[in-house]
């Protein structure tokens, strides 16, 4: 357990420190920008009074609020939590990569929903904006980090089954 402990520890912090090396920043806003258009996409399905300004901000029209989709809210990092558990764990690789590849897509589909919902908080809800996004949705997205691993560790050994 120790080891585990060790190794995770070691992980995340390879992780996170990645996200903040100059040579991937360019790839890393490439992503936020496609993040803010594929929320800026499902909003227009629903309401107009959302514009996308620039490449990367969701701006309510009502009420001129705006959100600049940067790497803080890219979920990257909620995926380095998931990657860096699933990593260390010892399983076969192809579980490791079906692990990853799942909990990335899942956390980036609750991420762009979450981008949605800040939009129209800051938009509609501005006294509660700081709270939803500083502290509910860390929770809930840590909180979702949790359940997908466990969900990984009790169906990784079925996987191989398939």
């Amino acid at each position: 357990m120790k080891s585990f402990l060790w190794r995770y520890v070691l992980m995340i912090f390879v992780g996170l420190t990645a996200l903040e090396i100059s040579f991937l920043k360019p790839l890393i806003e490439k992503f936020c920008e496609s993040l803010a258009f594929m929320s800026w996409s499902i909003i227009q399905w629903f309401d107009n009074n959302i514009m996308l300004e620039m490449p990367n901000i969701l701006r309510h029209k009502n009420s001129s609020f705006a959100i600049a989709v940067s790497n803080e809210c890219s979920g990257l990092s909620t995926v380095v939590l998931l990657g860096a558990a699933i990593l260390v764990f010892q399983t076969s690789r192809q579980n490791k990569l079906i692990g990853i590849f799942a909990g990335f897509v899942i956390l980036e589909m609750i991420n762009i929903l979450r981008l949605i919902s800040l939009v129209y908080a800051g938009g509609l809800l501005p006294d509660y904006f700081d709270t939803i996004h500083h502290h509910v949705f860390p929770l809930l997205l840590h909180f979702v980090v949790l359940l997908l691993f466990g969900s990984w560790l009790i169906l990784k050994d079925k996987i191989n089954a398939i």
